[in-house]
């Protein structure tokens, strides 16, 4: 340390690695914060389309069990025909 600057190269130094350090860490966080927000983006899509398919399943199944009502009032109406049927039998 026989230099008058020795002091003002070892704090030059010292700030330009904080620095450097300071823009290669901002820099990963940066990257990991655009993979966060499209990986949450791609969760995103995933959720609508199985929101999707899963209201697509109910009006499906609402229109199988509308059917099956139907099938089921038809066979009600059967069943008191056939009753009726025997009661006049006997």
């Amino acid at each position: 340390m026989d230099s008058p600057y020795d002091w003002q190269e070892i704090i030059g130094t010292t700030a330009l690695f904080t620095l450097l350090i300071t823009v290669v860490l901002s820099l990963i966080w940066r990257k990991a914060f655009l993979k966060r927000a499209e990986m949450q983006i791609r969760q995103d899509d995933e959720y609508k389309k199985l929101a999707q398919r899963a209201d697509e399943r109910q009006t499906e199944i609402a229109q199988q069990l509308a059917a099956l009502n139907e099938r089921l009032a038809r066979i009600e109406t059967s069943n008191a025909s056939i009753e009726e049927t025997l009661k006049v039998v006997e």
